[in-house]
């Protein structure tokens, strides 16, 4: 397969059209790019703290936030390792807990963290594969903040708790 499915999300998005902390919005494709092609933990870790402190701090969302959600939710879709997988979901969980950052809120976006778990929602199922692997608890913890049907994700923990 050609381009990476997230590759061709993240060109999509007018980075330069969203707030960052810091006004680093133009690093953002980059450091996506970088963590879905982390061969191993450094590199992951590295793009990571690209992405960290950037469009999330300590559970303050930017409005870049929104526009990562669904480039995180392709890159689930390739081919990663799993060191960057973990990442991944990190951020993803790190995403969906946020609500909106003061200045955010002060422009008229005081709804980011709602927004962001909505978009989280449409890769529902991407989610509920990675409790099956080794990011267990990170999706775990996504769910309970994305997942409107709670008995079906007591449902399916039930499932892997049976194992």
């Amino acid at each position: 397969m050609g381009k990476r499915l997230a590759d061709v999300e993240i060109s999509r998005i007018r980075w330069e059209e969203f707030g960052t902390f810091g006004d680093r919005s133009g690093k953002v494709p980059d450091a996506l790019r970088r963590l879905f092609g982390a061969a191993d933990e450094d590199e992951a870790t590295e793009a990571y703290w690209g992405l960290e402190n950037v469009v999330v701090v300590q559970g303050q969302l930017r409005d870049a936030a929104l526009p990562v959600v669904p480039v995180l939710l392709a890159g689930l879709l390739d081919e990663l390792s799993a060191d960057a997988r973990d990442f991944v979901l990190e951020l993803l969980w790190q995403i969906v807990l946020g609500e909106s950052d003061e200045d955010e809120v002060a422009v008229g976006r005081a709804d980011l963290g709602d927004r962001c778990r909505e978009a989280a929602r449409t890769g529902l199922w991407l989610v509920y594969r990675e409790l099956g692997t080794r990011r267990r608890e990170t999706a775990e913890a996504i769910l309970e903040r994305i997942e409107d049907d709670k008995p079906r994700l007591a449902a399916y923990l039930a499932g892997l708790r049976g194992k």
